[in-house]
């Protein structure tokens, strides 16, 4: 369930009313256990799409190098772990953020639907071997 009123920044206000919009169900800053750096941790992934199995990671802070290399440790963590995620900065909100999130979405259901075609024939031919 997403909370109405608490979010860190104006850009996680403006993607949750998005995800809101389009019902895209969302657990805000929902608790996830990762493997980082040879530890398990629990991350707060801005947004989780429960429904598509994805994060989705607002990186708010512009200009910081330390911040900077922050979110690329994030970004490479997550891919580790094999968390598909939409990652999205101040700077996407002056392009097409809201096609780029529901592209995002499709092309993650398109994968998982192409994965379980595959599993699906593999079955079925061998259900047909002698």
């Amino acid at each position: 369930m997403h909370r109405t009123n608490f979010y860190k920044s104006k850009g996680e206000r403006r993607i949750a009313d998005f995800l809101k919009s389009k019902d895209i169900r969302f657990d805000y800053e929902y608790p996830l256990a990762i493997r980082d750096r040879g530890q398990t941790r629990i991350w707060y992934p801005d947004f989780r799409l429960p429904t598509y199995g994805m994060i989705l990671e607002y990186f708010g802070v512009n200009g910081d190098a330390a911040y900077k290399e922050r979110m690329a440790h994030k970004i490479r963590t997550y891919q580790a772990e094999g968390i598909e995620g939409i990652y999205l900065s101040e700077s996407s909100f002056s392009r097409d953020w809201q096609r780029h999130i529901l592209e995002r979405i499709e092309l993650s259901a398109a994968g998982r639907l192409r994965q379980i075609r595959s599993v699906n024939q593999s079955m079925y031919a061998a259900q047909r071997e002698p």
